[in-house]
């Protein structure tokens, strides 16, 4: 219990000690979310969902922390999940949200999503936890997060097979209903492109080609 944490509901540093003091009887696992400032962490879309339902989520905004939390995974038996992971979204459905099935306008929504990012992105899914955000991102349960991929490159590690990420759409948001309702080849894709960039940014993620994304949002503007 040496270790201590920011959180997104106390004040101060907390322990897992604490925080399993705190937790809800039905409540599966600790909730974590690493990378980037605590402010920008604090902001993160992904943490609306959580706070919807009064769960508690750990605050990791050290370049180590992943490291760290990789090394302890389980307390006192409780697994511990980060939130921007795909897998961590299976506990909330657990909790009492149900999955509800994606209509046919939804599944060709994620797919002309995906077509129009190509291999910038591992998978496009229609979100279930968004209600404010149009998108944000995630990375498979077993992949190191982007954060973690961005602090392995500037330690010098080049040697590992980059994680594409995991966009999650909230297919309810304007900007996301535009991209379903265009016909037009090249706004679809520049529109999509702006949503991962933006996604990316949200989440303290520098974008690849930042020169590029103000190109297409100026274009879109102008439309």
């Amino acid at each position: 219990d040496l270790v201590r944490f920011k959180s997104s509901t106390e004040e101060g540093w907390v322990s897992l000690a604490s925080y399993k003091e705190r937790m809800p009887a039905d409540q599966k696992s600790i909730y974590y979310i690493t990378g980037g400032k605590e402010e920008t962490l604090k902001a993160s879309p992904l943490l609306a969902a959580y706070r919807k339902r009064g769960l508690e989520v750990l605050i990791m905004s050290d370049d180590i922390d992943d490291l760290v939390v990789g090394s302890i995974g389980t307390y006192q038996e409780i697994p511990l999940k980060a939130i921007n992971k795909s897998g961590a979204v299976d506990d909330l459905k657990e909790e009492g949200e149900k999955e509800g099935k994606a209509s046919k306008e939804e599944k060709a929504l994620v797919k002309k999503i995906k077509k129009a990012l190509g291999d910038r992105v591992k998978d496009v899914v229609a979100s279930t936890r968004l209600t404010d955000a149009p998108a944000v991102v995630v990375v498979d349960e077993n992949d190191p997060t982007v954060q973690m991929q961005q602090l392995l490159k500037a330690m010098g590690q080049a040697d590992f097979e980059e994680a594409k990420p995991i966009l999650e759409v909230n297919v309810d948001d304007p900007m996301v209903q535009k991209i379903a309702a265009s016909e037009d080849k090249e706004y679809t894709e520049d529109l999509s492109s702006v949503l991962l960039d933006q996604a990316l940014l949200a989440e303290g993620v520098m974008i690849k080609d930042p020169v590029a994304f103000t190109k297409k949002l100026h274009n879109l503007l102008s439309r």
